[in-house]
């Protein structure tokens, strides 16, 4: 790749290595330097070293979207560097305070989750799993908040795209004189994002739409007709128009699938269309479960074609 250079980073968390991306002319600049490990300093600071830096040559950091496996480490680099850190103005909040985001985000999902038909057993353990990773996302505060078609000169000229679904102010970067875009976790080679459920930014009591926010964004990204994406995990995309449409067909298949459920089984409740998709799932994993499900059913609100009821002060979804 002539645009950066990219290195792969560890982080501690199931999807593997992250890709930091290094762009070395007007200034050393880094997308997405890793989590806050020392494992991951160590490997950063190898692969600078044999392109010929230090890390206090860093001018710049760049942060695709707010979660730790991207961020953690940009506050370390940028006292150490003096480098600014830029990233999407609706980030500022999320990354100056993970932890209180995580507060935040505890406090809204025990009562939502409720009312979508989780278990009472179950909610505590569901809303407390993230709980474990805020130490790999360290406090950061932004010297530069990005807004759609905001530039960043990097040597070449990156272009802001928002690209919320995957995450509140996710951003990818066009090099469109390139005809490359830098995805983040927005498009992924081989794995499709999860649009995570989270506070939607400026409140504290409304939750995200992450997916149908994330299919609108993919479309967006789509008509821009940019060939090659390079993902914040695994490898490149060669074909990003095609990897685009790959995850869109696979969404519109699932929200199909709820569909027919909810057509065999009648008004039910979010929760027991979870288990439908994925028995046996451990209380670890129900909050990814939980925001698979609840996007399909916003989809099919969306579209017109579920009734929603309450009953005992649970929701329950039936086709229209």
């Amino acid at each position: 790749m002539d645009v950066a250079t990219r290195l792969e980073i560890p982080t501690p968390f199931d999807v593997g290595r992250v890709n930091c991306y290094v762009f070395e002319h007007g200034g050393l600049t880094l997308l997405d330097p890793g989590p806050a490990t020392e494992e991951a300093y160590t490997e950063l600071s190898t692969g600078l070293a044999a392109l010929g830096y230090e890390i206090v040559d860093v001018e710049r950091v760049l942060i695709s979207h707010p979660h730790m496996d991207h961020f953690g480490l940009a506050n370390r680099i940028a006292r150490e560097a003096d480098a600014r850190v830029v990233a999407h103005d609706d980030a500022a909040n999320r990354l100056a305070d993970p932890l209180g985001l995580f507060r935040r985000e505890q406090a809204l999902f025990g009562p939502y989750l409720r009312s979508m038909g989780l278990p009472e057993q179950y909610v505590d353990t569901v809303v407390g799993i993230p709980e474990q990773y805020t130490e790999f996302g360290e406090p950061v505060e932004i010297d530069r908040g990005l807004v759609e078609g905001e530039t960043v000169d990097a040597g070449v000229t990156l272009e802001a795209l928002a690209t919320p679904g995957h995450a509140p102010a996710s951003l990818c970067f066009i090099a469109s004189n390139e005809d490359v875009v830098f995805t983040g976790d927005h498009v992924l080679a081989g794995i499709s994002p999860n649009p995570l459920l989270t506070v939607a930014p400026g409140t504290d009591d409304r939750r995200t739409r992450s997916l149908p926010d994330y299919i609108a964004s993919l479309r967006k990204l789509a008509a821009l007709d940019v060939s090659r994406g390079y993902g914040g995990h695994r490898g490149p995309i060669p074909d990003l128009g095609a990897r685009i449409t790959e995850i869109d067909d696979h969404h519109q298949e699932r929200k199909e699938r709820i569909a027919g459920l909810l057509d065999d089984d009648g008004p039910t409740s979010a929760y027991r269309v979870m288990g439908e998709l994925f028995p046996d799932l451990p209380a670890t994993e129900m909050f990814p479960g939980m925001s698979e499900v609840i996007g399909h059913l916003d989809l099919l609100e969306d579209e017109g074609r579920v009734d929603i009821t309450e009953v005992d002060g649970v929701k329950r979804y039936g086709l229209a």
